[in-house]
């Protein structure tokens, strides 16, 4: 990595949203009828924002780019950022309102969603702090897909520009309609590429996680992962491939899962560590996320997270 004089260990870029939580949701209402649950939660989300707080939970010192509307909405995502020591200055106010989430958590705890992108939708590259990416050992680049003035050939251009001077890149993609488009220009200039196998197969068009990542490696990538859930995750550089699966823990709510795996993981590779050891960091932080409700509640400082790897075996496959 290179040894470039930074100020942040992590700069997450994209979208910022507000998630409300309804618990337990397991049945949808007939037109005209009700369907009552258990209770509502507000929480600050997207995956820019999970990411980020996560990370500095993790104890990074973190700064978050992205658009919120003018709104209290808006407000309250910017308060969150910066009670959890996150530099929020790279968040840009806009006309439109807040980006916004309906989180409906289901006994399984498998959620399900409703979302609007909100101010999100217009965030673009003349909107971005670069004097902040530029302080930055990692740009990490999230909720690729959902940020139609950004996508595409803006991102591989951002993400072209940083590989040049020195800082690490990295993306997480959610899954749209014409996602392959917009992935794939970005790829080349990629060092981590950790996306689920369900946005992979979109992108791809292959079925099985290792053909996907010899596909990510063959564009240019230098890591890549596929998240698999509950069943762990396969990540590999080229010369050496990791198959991870999970640590036994009962699991509250899965959302945030995916944002703190790849908090943990990227909380490594700022320090240095082989493939293997963020690979099984990562999965013991998306355990801590998994047992409380919110996409960032659970998550803990990196030693209380390294103590339970410690008392605690992860699955290797």
């Amino acid at each position: 990595m290179s040894e470039k004089k930074t100020e942040y260990d992590l700069a997450c870029l994209g979208i910022v949203v507000i998630d409300v939580f309804g618990r337990q949701i397991d049945t949808f209402p007939e037109k005209g009828t009700t369907v009552y649950f258990n209770g509502m939660e507000i929480h600050a989300g997207g995956c820019t924002l999970n990411t980020g707080i996560a990370a500095a939970k993790l104890g990074m010192d973190v700064a978050v780019l992205g658009a919120v509307g003018d709104d209290s909405f808006g407000d309250v995502l910017i308060d969150t950022l910066h009670d959890n020591g996150v530099d929020a200055k790279g968040v840009v106010r806009k006309s439109e309102s807040t980006g916004f989430s309906f989180v409906m958590v289901p006994q399984d705890g498998e959620r399900r969603i409703y979302h609007t992108g909100g101010a999100n939708s217009s965030y673009c590259l003349s909107d971005v702090e670069m004097d902040t990416v530029r302080k930055s050992k990692i740009l990490h680049v999230a909720g690729a897909s959902l940020m139609p003035m950004l996508d595409g050939r803006p991102t591989a251009t951002l993400l072209e520009n940083c590989q040049n001077e020195g800082i690490l890149t990295s993306m997480d993609p959610v899954y749209q309609e014409g996602i392959s488009e917009i992935i794939l220009p970005c790829l080349e200039h990629l060092d981590i590429f950790l996306p689920n196998n369900d946005e992979s197969v979109h992108i791809t068009n292959l079925k099985d996680p290792e053909d996907q990542l010899r596909f990510y490696l063959d564009h240019g990538v230098k890591i890549a992962g596929i998240k698999l859930g509950g069943e762990g995750a396969v990540i590999s550089d080229g010369t050496e491939t990791i198959k991870l699966g999970v640590y036994s823990v009962e699991p509250t709510d899965t959302c945030g899962a995916g944002d703190a795996f790849i908090a943990g993981f990227l909380f490594g590779r700022a320090r240095n560590w082989n493939i293997e050891d963020c690979a099984k960091f990562a999965t013991a932080v998306a355990a801590f996320c998994i047992q409380s409700v919110g996409a960032t509640t659970g998550v803990a400082r990196a030693e209380k997270v390294q103590a339970f790897m410690k008392d605690n075996e992860v699955r290797v496959l």
